[in-house]
């Protein structure tokens, strides 16, 4: 299964927003119409689809804090009919590839704390929880010099 990385667009904005997480799971994660209004109105997101070979599993975002210059990640989700085969994982280790370009000191991810399969996910990443939180969530740090491609 190859997973890459697309930009959400004209073309597969609709099925973005069909994707959903399980219902115990929707208190973890705003809905990808809300991700997408977001992106709309902050054009520092960079909205991107997970796709395993051409079918779209899930959503990503993530954005450079144009006030304090700062990476993070922001939305992270797998749709129910997908979850369990390692695509989120797969899909971040292509994002931090892609932006541990010798330019960025580190990057957060926002989650919130009871999310503990989210959690143990950025763990295995290399992430981890600082003391500091955005609104009801955590965020968690990962240094590039950490990172392990």
């Amino acid at each position: 299964m190859n997973i890459t990385l697309r930009m959400i667009n004209e073309d597969n904005w609709r099925e973005c927003i069909a994707l959903k997480v399980r219902d115990d799971q929707e208190n973890f994660v705003a809905t990808n119409i809300n991700g997408l209004a977001l992106a709309y109105a902050h054009k520092e997101m960079e909205p991107r689809g997970i796709y395993a070979d051409e079918e779209l599993v899930g959503f990503l975002m993530y954005a450079r804090d144009p006030e304090i210059g700062v990476l993070y990640v922001n939305r992270l989700m797998i749709d129910e009919k997908f979850q369990k085969n390692g695509y989120g994982e797969k899909a971040m280790n292509i994002l931090l590839a892609e932006l541990d370009n010798g330019e960025n000191e580190f990057i957060d991810i926002l989650h919130k704390p009871d999310n503990f399969s989210a959690i143990k996910l950025y763990r295995r990443l290399g992430f981890e929880e600082t003391d500091m939180t955005e609104g009801d969530e955590v965020v968690s740090r990962l240094f590039f010099k950490n990172y392990k491609k």
